[in-house]
């Protein structure tokens, strides 16, 4: 004990200023030699005590704290705590909180305690201030307690990229248990991954997580497309390079439900699967849609091509009496009408528009050609 009086007042400052070094907390047997040195150093009159021990600053502090208008609260013996959030003074810990959640998406309360230098009995303590300021958030809680970013600290620090990074880690789209461990750098156990399901991060496909970004979904409707690729060609191949677009979709779901389950696993993102895998076979096979129908354009207008000029020799064969254009053309018409390429009725018509269109070039350059030699 001093033989003086602690002058109280320029010890509670001198600690809350301490204490916000520490996030708010102040240990006395941590910081109590730093507190000592700034009492020393500071002129506190005559009738004061000049030097103080540990017990005395404990002591003092607890007389602090019994003022109802004291900023200053005890946790338990030495160990007392400031309100940064109360007075403004919480930028560092946003701040760390910030970066914190730029580098993990989720974290355990243990790396919470050490990241913040907070004793174990306070972490409790100091994760509910944060989750009652939406800067925190628990995930889980149980034989250990996961947290992610709160609502508050979102708006401030936004996403932090999770997206991007989970993508990165992503092969063709996925990520393994392990690789999704590896981003989120905890265990992936079943609370955490609920969380990232119900936030939009990813989808449980037994032990595999499909990203839900659109970059992620994107790639992995191109492995897919990649998988039914020859299938897609050969449907086509049969049906001279056209189908309808609504047989061409079924086709395609067809084939990846054959392939994977994902399109029953991933229901939410079901639709978007599958016009990731039309996007990527659209510019594998250069396909393109003319309402009511998708093509492979290419070969098609070769298949039109040959079919018209085989129509054509064919009509020039003929016994009938071929003397003007129209003669071809009433000729040449009623065959094309017998061109089937599937069973789909708005894919045989299109073909047949696109030969008889093709047909009438044939027969007008071939008369033109004629008129210019005589």
């Amino acid at each position: 004990m001093p033989l003086r009086p602690t002058d109280t007042d320029v010890l509670a400052d001198i600690s809350t200023s301490v204490a916000l070094q520490n996030y708010g907390f102040l240990y006395v047997d941590r910081v109590g030699d730093e507190i000592r040195s700034q009492y020393e150093s500071t002129d506190t009159g005559p009738l004061k005590a000049s030097s103080l021990s540990k017990q005395d600053i404990k002591k003092a502090l607890d007389d602090v704290v019994s003022d109802e208008y004291s900023e200053l609260q005890r946790l338990r013996s030495g160990v007392y705590y400031y309100d940064p959030f109360g007075t403004g003074d919480n930028r560092e810990i946003t701040g760390e909180l910030t970066a914190l959640f730029r580098q993990q998406l989720v974290v355990t309360s243990e790396k919470l305690r050490s990241r913040f230098e907070i004793a174990i009995d306070d972490i409790d303590f100091f994760t509910d201030e944060l989750e009652d300021r939406r800067l925190l958030k628990r995930v889980a809680a149980g034989e250990r307690d996961y947290y992610t970013i709160g609502s508050q600290l979102k708006e401030q620090a936004g996403e932090a990229g999770v997206d991007d990074r989970l993508h990165e880690k992503a092969t063709y789209g996925k990520l393994s248990h392990g690789q999704l461990e590896k981003v989120i750098n905890v265990s992936a156990t079943s609370d955490v991954i609920r969380y990232l399901e119900a936030e939009g991060f990813v989808i449980d496909l037994d032990g595999e997580y499909l990203v839900q970004s659109d970059d992620a979904i994107a790639e992995f409707g191109a492995y897919l497309a990649g998988e039914i690729e020859d299938d897609v060609v050969t449907e086509f191949e049969q049906s001279a390079y056209v189908l309808p677009g609504d047989e061409f979709s079924q086709f395609v779901e067809s084939q990846v439900t054959d392939r994977s389950d994902v399109l029953a696993q991933a229901r939410e993102v079901r639709s978007q699967i599958l016009d990731a895998v039309e996007d990527s076979l659209f510019e594998r096979l250069g396909l393109e849609e003319d309402a009511p129908v998708v093509r492979q354009t290419d070969e098609f207008e070769s298949y039109v091509d040959r079919r018209a000029e085989e129509i054509q020799r064919e009509v020039t064969g003929s016994d009938e009496r071929l003397a003007t254009e129209a003669d071809f053309r009433d000729v040449g018409h009623p065959m094309i009408e017998d061109v089937r390429v599937g069973t789909a009725q708005q894919a045989n018509e299109y073909a047949r528009d696109a030969i008889r269109e093709r047909f009438d070039e044939l027969v007008s350059q071939e008369f033109r050609v004629e008129q210019s030699e005589s």
